[in-house]
């Protein structure tokens, strides 16, 4: 497993699990046995493309879920793009790096 222990509080970060699953989620923090992330969301396929959904469908997404060490392959920050969308879709806050700019009106 490669672990980037370069993460910082509230970083947005995705992670591979053994089970095939990619998770994209608010990272908090991580011992030597787990990553604690807030908000996780699994890649999924839907009708208009790539989407984002609940990782747990049951689950309380208010609460912080932690990821066994042994159950991630591989971990690193989401790109600017997948982590603009995950803020969008968890808050509904639109980045202000994905607002076109103002036009001046002459």
């Amino acid at each position: 497993m490669l672990i980037d222990n370069q993460f910082q509080a509230t970083d947005i970060i995705v992670m591979r699990i053994t089970g095939g699953d990619e998770v994209i989620a608010r990272f908090i923090s991580q011992d030597d046995k787990g990553i604690k992330v807030s908000k996780p969301l699994a890649l999924t396929v839907t009708q208009q493309g790539l989407g984002m959904t609940q990782y747990l469908m049951m689950g309380d997404m208010t609460k912080d879920f932690t990821f066994n060490k042994n159950a991630i392959i591989t971990v690193q920050k989401a790109n600017k793009q997948a982590a603009d969308n995950y803020i969008k879709g968890t808050t509904g806050i639109q980045p202000a790096s994905t607002v076109p700019p103002l036009q001046t009106v002459k």
